[in-house]
């Protein structure tokens, strides 16, 4: 019973460890069709997945994205910077 419990709780850990964080990549001015195409690329290819595009006032990309590659594409010359997606409370 022990080593079932052990192995459900290992196999747990390790689909935590596995997913992918949701992420906000804000992109440099000045950010053009070709700049969201190069980000989805990169992303993608870093195993990643782009969610939603912000094109209004704020340009960035939503993506869904292993922690590892974070500081990969972070230092993208097209990053402005990048921050996981949280909710924000004010009091």
């Amino acid at each position: 019973m022990l080593k079932i419990i052990t192995f459900i709780l290992f196999l747990f850990v390790a689909l935590i460890a596995a997913a992918d964080i949701n992420y906000i990549m804000a992109l440099k001015s000045p950010v053009t069709d070709k700049t969201y195409k190069e980000a989805r690329a990169d992303v993608e290819s870093a195993g990643g997945k782009v969610t939603y595009e912000f094109r209004a006032a704020f340009k960035a990309v939503l993506v869904s994205l292993p922690s590892e590659h974070v500081s990969t594409l972070s230092s993208k010359p097209y990053v402005e910077f990048m921050e996981e997606d949280k909710s924000v409370h004010i009091a």
